[in-house]
């Protein structure tokens, strides 16, 4: 297990744990307080642990450093295992659903004895929920509509689960002479925001035989993270991993390899026009080959690779990311297809977190680990006064704060660069926490919504149409709020923010933790040709966090933007230029 990993372990046993009956709250505390002491350490967690350097961290005692070592060297954690064998499943089940904690799920199931989902949403509509102490009708009908979307996006994952859960597979079958082609395909290959499934090709030579193709399929199904085989053939295996995702493998000589690639890769909704195309040329394509139909024969075209494949359809190659059928086709076919941005082409980040408020990492820290990703900046934003809950700065804060900042800088003169920002919280009204006075000292600010979720739409539409217009206001962070699987944003109409951002100057971000993906892709192609520029900012409150930005950079590809759409792959000083000009044309 990596850091991240055994963090999340300890986070969930202190979950566990405070739904257990008659648990003691300093037991599960104490893993709270392990897991938050563990993200504050730098290194590698192996390193860590084969040096012994974990004892004498404060939070971390001699029966949690046994078992963070468990972790490490087995990468078991028995005691969890315990914990989730003797947990009632739909206590488990429970915490899934949005707003729900321990408190409320130990509440329902002792006093209403729900088994089930269907039981617990039973027993609302028939308001058995809102006559339990401390609850009442409103709690009632969250957790109704906390049922509600959960069911809706069941059996989802996180893009990033996805991809690692198909990095694992991936690095282990590369090392099979015998595949020729491997590559991952379906929504996972097209970086949607979740996904449902992992798709996987590979090829090996066309005249090799079953046992090399049994093989595969052997070395496949007895990876460590299988959990079970639904299937298994010579040409698709299909497995259940230890996330609980579903995972297909298919085999193919290498002459198909590129039609069953771009067969899997998807969309449906991309392959329909896609085949209109083909039947327009007297050509048909499926994932066997692509075909010339003539005097009612078909001819299979030989493609190499996917290029060949749309060539062969008098198109531009079309990016996985785009094929959406959300006008990609067309441009395709008229060679209007944008040159999509990359991660290479970012120069700095923007939108993170320091120690100064809930980040886990000091400033030092931070900008030291963004010098050695190669970047040649870090704009810094933590949390304004409101945000209490996040140790959100004081207005005195920000200017000592600042004051740390310009030291560092007289340090990496020359090769790097600490911006001065703050995520400043857009308050009910659309006014900001912070004073125009404080705002102006920065080099830029982030204004974002936090609280007071579920005004009415329009209210909510105004109150960030509000902080647009600020003049200290560069970029709107996390503009909808959402949780991905986790809770809807707040409704806005988007349509009407993105318009106000783009007449008022104001950038809206594409928030990288994989978590939020927001802006969604859906709305970026919209704000990129009313002229918006898009910062990709990773949100980062750790170290780890730096590394979001690819997440990021999978949206961007998906909304169509370009290299010249992204803020930052600006660099320092035109940056700069660009956060002063915008701030002096919107005054």
């Amino acid at each position: 297990m990596d850091k991240s990993e055994v963090i999340q372990q300890l986070e969930d046993t202190a979950t566990l744990l405070a739904l257990k009956e008659n648990s003691s709250v300093f037991e599960a505390r104490a893993y709270e307080n392990a897991a938050r002491a563990l993200g504050t350490l730098n290194g590698d967690i192996e390193q860590l642990v084969s040096e012994g350097k974990l004892k004498g961290t404060p939070g971390l005692g001699p029966t949690l450093i046994k078992r963070i070592e468990e972790m490490v060297t087995t990468g078991r954690f028995s005691f969890l295992e315990e914990l989730r064998a003797s947990t009632p499943a739909v206590k488990i089940e429970m915490l899934r659903i949005p707003g729900m904690g321990p408190k409320r799920i130990n509440t329902i199931y002792d006093q209403v004895h729900v088994n089930s989902i269907a039981e617990l949403e039973q027993a609302c509509k028939d308001n058995k929920i809102a006559v339990l102490p401390g609850f009442g009708k409103k709690t009632q009908d969250k957790i109704l509509q906390g049922i509600a979307f959960m069911q809706e996006h069941a059996n989802r994952f996180l893009y990033s689960v996805g991809e690692q859960e198909a990095e694992q597979i991936r690095t282990a079958l590369a090392k099979l002479p015998q595949i020729v082609r491997l590559q991952v395909a379906g929504s996972l290959r097209r970086r949607r925001e979740t996904v449902k499934d992992i798709d996987m090709v590979v090829s090996v030579a066309d005249d090799a035989g079953s046992d090399v193709r049994n093989a595969i399929m052997d070395f496949f199904t007895s990876q460590p993270s299988v959990k079970a085989i639904t299937g298994k053939g010579e040409t698709k295996a299909s497995v259940i991993l230890s996330t609980g995702i579903a995972m297909d493998l298919r085999v193919v000589g290498d002459s198909q390899f590129p039609y069953t690639l771009h067969h899997f890769t998807g969309s449906r909704e991309h392959h329909i026009p896609l085949r209109r195309r083909a039947l327009s040329l007297n050509m048909t394509i499926n994932d066997y080959g692509l075909f010339k139909v003539e005097s009612g024969k078909e001819e299979l075209v030989p493609c190499k690779d996917e290029k060949d494949i749309y060539a062969a359809l008098g198109m531009e190659y079309i990016e996985p990311e785009l094929r959406e059928d959300t006008g990609e086709i067309e441009a395709a076919i008229h060679k209007q297809l944008p040159v999509l941005v990359q991660e290479s082409d970012l120069r700095g980040v923007i939108h993170a977190h320091t120690t100064w408020s809930d980040g886990k990492n000091s400033l030092r820290e931070m900008a030291e680990a963004c010098m050695a990703r190669g970047f040649s900046y870090v704009g810094i934003t933590d949390h304004s006064k409101i945000a209490a809950y996040a140790g959100g700065l004081s207005e005195d804060d920000l200017r000592r704060q600042g004051e740390e900042i310009d030291r560092l800088n007289e340090e990496f003169a020359g090769r790097f660069r600490i911006l001065k920002g703050t995520e400043c919280d857009i308050l009910r009204d659309g006014s900001l926490d912070f004073s125009d006075e404080a705002l102006a000292s920065l080099d830029f600010v982030i204004a974002s919504i936090h609280s007071i979720f579920n005004l009415p739409p329009a209210e909510q539409t105004q109150r960030m149409i509000r902080a647009i217009s600020n003049p200290y206001v560069d970029i709107i962070g996390h503009p909808t709020g959402r949780i991905l699987l986790g809770r809807e944003g707040y409704t806005l109409d988007m349509e009407a923010v993105i318009e106000a951002a783009a007449k008022h100057g104001t950038c809206i971000e594409i928030n990288a933790n994989p978590l939020r993906l927001d802006l969604d892709w859906r709305h970026l192609h919209r704000a990129r040709d009313l002229g918006m520029k898009i910062p990709i900012g990773p949100d980062a409150h750790n170290l780890a966090g730096l590394d979001d930005m690819r997440y990021g950079i999978g949206v961007a590809r998906k909304g169509w933007l370009r290299a010249s759409d992204v803020l930052n792959t600006l660099e320092t000083e035109p940056l700069l230029q660009f956060f002063h000009s915008r701030r002096s044309q919107k005054k």
